[in-house]
């Protein structure tokens, strides 16, 4: 039985009448099982508590989810109140199964794998429901069963030549799982074949499980076991194959004849054997995350049998996913913050995305028109009406529907358990926009064979009130030619209605840090940025205003101007805003939407495009060059900075500085970095603390990214 892991979704409730907060958990003794946002059999998303501001509960909500959506789970581990990528056992055998459909579809006991695996023929499907019941007592647990296979002898023809059953038996597991092992044998005596059980490897079948009588002649002489990850374009279901899918490929009709003919091109061929002399085949190879396993008779030339097909494996799967169903919280909601607890050993990562909505579906279901081809929209019963090869593939809609946000930054979400948890101090602002009804949350793990991540606890800070009922935004220029620093402006225009909270505050993530601001207007007056200073961080820039806008009668549509200077890195930089009251406590910020904020520039975006391509590593600035540490206080330090561009998730990264016979003399930096601009100091000492003898020296800059390494070498002058 599962155990259930705990997730919360705190609604903070910041209402100026109600002044109330919430809380939407997931998990532990009184919030919602994991598997509730999930909605498998089309329940509800669980509920939220409300509580009063002198925390005692005032009432519990319900949230919805979709009745087009389902959510999903896939090889999850929910032990130990935590959400981690399946462990697979070696002394399991994945493909005992408890039970199993006429489709072949199995349940199998290890149920945080996903759930089923499927067991089929590569046939054509007219053939399927022949052969798939005697192929399932392969897979059935019962050693006194077996898929036996006829060998038919032609007439008049040395022995040995005739027709044979070729056709692939499959595996299907749903998903990749780390595979290193695939064992299978005929019915065997327990009594006559004592010495072949006993001489079978861990883990060691019960000999009584076996029967009475032998079969072991009937063994597999002649075979070839394939195999295929989650590339491979076949379809799960014979009957029902999607556009840009296919089935197995039928090596003979009925498995028979085919004389040497070759297998699937979508699996990996493990081993191909014509003289196999072993009544068990017990292959071992390396480690291979597998979703699709085959196992065929390379020209039989007489009976055959398999008892039981035992396929083993170890260590945690590659790629484990988490994704809810659409979640309904039954009017627009302000998101503020996410953050998470959890570890990250190194090798593995984590990847946390959101998206948000105004309806309870993402998808646009259309079909060609029969004279002119072109798309006509159509509900989603009818879309599922049509059969499965004529449903066209849906579009996403973008009128309606946010985008996954990019994977947010692991380290910038983690729980600040030195923070009051009430104060939210710590975890990152939410991408997806807001203010919007429905949400929806991805979570993808990817572990190595022996180290895998956990997320113990994942929140979210919501408001049901608004700064203002709209906010739009727009920069200008939308294009620069290069990542030198530039000048901007940056308006937005809110649009208020009673009962809005209004907002003080602007932040606007800037991905590096601002050079200069230029000035702040509201309404096209400044204020004054000596009395309300501009607090410039690393990532971001926050604006004080010098009162409150809120007024529907006065504070419509009055314009927020900022300008200032700052370098663009990445191709689409998007310059994210929001809003917030100073003196709300929980400071839940309120998302600027990209539009036409104001006619003088025809932007109506919020991100800037710069040029594509050319090098990760840029301006690389060592100053002073050369420096002198002689403790005097003057160029004892050398800064060594340097321009990450287009590197939107977090990527190893090397500085280090050796002399000129290639001796690594120190480390300045051994982490992980993204977009921005990284600076280090060295101070001329070694890694033994020692001063460095006056010379050239030089540094090396290594960033490691999924399409490969890049380097920037330099020298750095030390004199005394």
């Amino acid at each position: 039985m599962r155990k259930l892991g705990v997730l919360w979704l705190v609604v903070a409730l910041a209402s100026p009448t109600l002044g109330d907060r919430a809380e939407f958990a997931l998990g532990g003794e009184d919030g919602n099982p994991w598997t509730i946002p999930l909605a498998l059999e089309g329940e509800e998303g669980g509920f939220y508590t409300v509580y009063g501001t002198d925390g005692q509960v005032l009432r519990t909500e319900s949230v919805g989810t979709s009745p087009q959506w389902i959510g999903a789970d896939t090889l999850i581990n929910y032990a130990d109140g935590a959400m981690t990528p399946s462990w697979v056992d070696p002394n399991l055998n994945l493909t005992h199964i408890v039970s199993w459909d006429q489709n072949g579809q199995s349940q199998v006991p290890f149920h945080d794998l996903g759930g089923n695996i499927r067991v089929t023929q590569g046939e054509n499907s007219a053939f399927m429901g022949m052969t798939l019941p005697s192929t399932l007592r392969a897979y059935d647990g019962d050693r006194t069963s077996a898929m036996f296979r006829i060998f038919v002898q032609r007439i008049g023809a040395p022995p040995g030549v005739g027709r044979g059953f070729r056709n692939n038996t499959i595996t299907n597991f749903g998903a990749e799982m780390p595979i290193n092992r695939i064992r299978f044998y005929p019915r065997l005596s327990k009594t006559e074949d004592a010495h072949i059980i006993a001489a079978m490897a861990e883990p060691k079948p019960d000999p009584d499980t076996f029967g009475e009588e032998s079969f072991a002649a009937n063994f597999l002489e002649w075979y070839e076991i394939g195999v295929a990850d989650n590339s491979a374009p076949i379809a799960d279901d014979a009957f029902t194959v999607p556009k840009g899918l296919r089935w197995h490929k039928v090596i003979s009709s009925a498995g028979l004849g085919g004389y040497r003919v070759s297998n699937d091109s979508a699996y990996s061929i493990l081993r191909s054997v014509r003289e196999n002399l072993d009544v068990v085949v017990d292959f071992r190879f390396p480690l291979r995350h597998i979703r699709w396993v085959a196992i065929r008779a390379l020209d039989p030339v007489r009976d055959w049998e398999i008892a039981e097909v035992e396929i083993y494996g170890q260590g945690f799967v590659r790629k484990a996913r988490y994704l809810t169903d659409i979640l309904d919280f039954g009017q627009p909601i302000n998101w503020g913050k996410i953050r998470w607890s959890g570890q990250r050993p190194p090798g593995t990562q984590v990847e946390i995305r959101t998206r948000t909505g105004t309806d309870h579906n993402p998808h646009i279901y259309w079909e060609p028109n029969a004279i002119t081809g072109e798309a006509e929209e159509i509900s989603f019963d009818e879309h599922f009406g049509l059969p499965v090869r004529e449903r066209e593939p849906p579009l996403y809609d973008r009128d309606h529907w946010s985008f996954w946000s990019p994977p947010y930054d692991f380290e910038d979400g983690l729980r600040d358990h030195a923070q009051a948890a009430a104060a939210w101090a710590d975890g990152t602002v939410l991408q997806s926009p807001s203010p919007r009804r429905y949400m929806q949350l991805q979570v993808t793990l990817f572990a190595t064979e022996t180290e895998a991540p956990r997320l113990d606890e994942l929140q979210f800070q919501l408001a049901h009130s608004l700064s203002a009922s709209a906010l739009l935004g727009e920069i200008w220029p939308v294009e620069v030619d290069d990542a030198r620093s530039q000048r901007f402006t940056y308006v937005v225009s809110p649009d208020f209605q009673t009962g809005d909270t209004g907002f003080d505050r602007l932040e606007i993530g800037t991905h590096t840090q601002v050079d200069t601001v230029y000035h702040v207007k509201i309404g096209g007056v400044e204020v004054d940025l000596a009395a309300f200073p501009p607090q410039v961080l690393t990532d971001r820039l926050i604006v004080s205003l010098d009162r409150k806008l809120s007024d529907p009668e006065t504070d419509r549509f009055k314009q927020v101007e900022v300008a200032f200077q700052v370098p663009v890195l990445r191709f689409g930089t998007e310059f994210a805003g929001w809003v917030y009251n100073s003196d709300d406590p929980d400071r839940i910020k309120q998302r600027v939407q990209p539009g036409n904020a104001t006619f003088r520039y025809a932007g109506d975006v919020l991100a800037v495009r710069t040029q594509v391509g050319g090098r990760l590593l840029t301006d690389v600035r060592v100053h002073p060059n050369p420096f002198t540490p002689n403790n005097d206080r003057v160029n004892d330090i050398a800064q060594l900075s340097f321009d990450v561009r287009e590197v939107v998730a977090r990527r190893p990264l090397q500085v280090a500085l050796y002399d000129l016979s290639g001796h690594e003399v120190q480390t300045l930096a051994t982490t992980q970095t993204k977009t921005g601009i990284v600076e280090y100091s060295w101070d001329g000492r070694r890694s033994d603390g020692s001063l460095v003898s006056p010379g050239v020296y030089i540094y090396r800059i290594r960033l490691d990214t999924d399409e490969g390494a890049e380097e920037q070498v330099g020298t750095i002058s030390v004199a005394y």
